[in-house]
């Protein structure tokens, strides 16, 4: 009997927001996604979660507007 393998899928976060991330703050990938899901807390980890969130927001409307034209 085969066991089957469970992906965890609590924290998706999108690839490009954090490499762009990785771009702006110059952390690791790691970091990065450890800011975001909370287990890090500090100064530079809440500008990392207010950028992700702003960066999203701003994904999410500009795919909404091509979708509507």
């Amino acid at each position: 009997m085969d066991k089957e393998t469970k992906k965890n899928k609590r924290y998706t976060y999108n690839q490009q927001i954090i490499k762009a991330l990785v771009d702006k703050h110059g952390f690791t990938p790691f970091f990065i996604r450890q800011c975001l899901s909370g287990h890090r807390n500090s100064i530079t980890a809440d500008k990392i979660r207010v950028d992700y969130k702003t960066l999203e927001k701003e994904l999410k409307e500009t795919i909404e507007q091509f979708n509507t034209k």
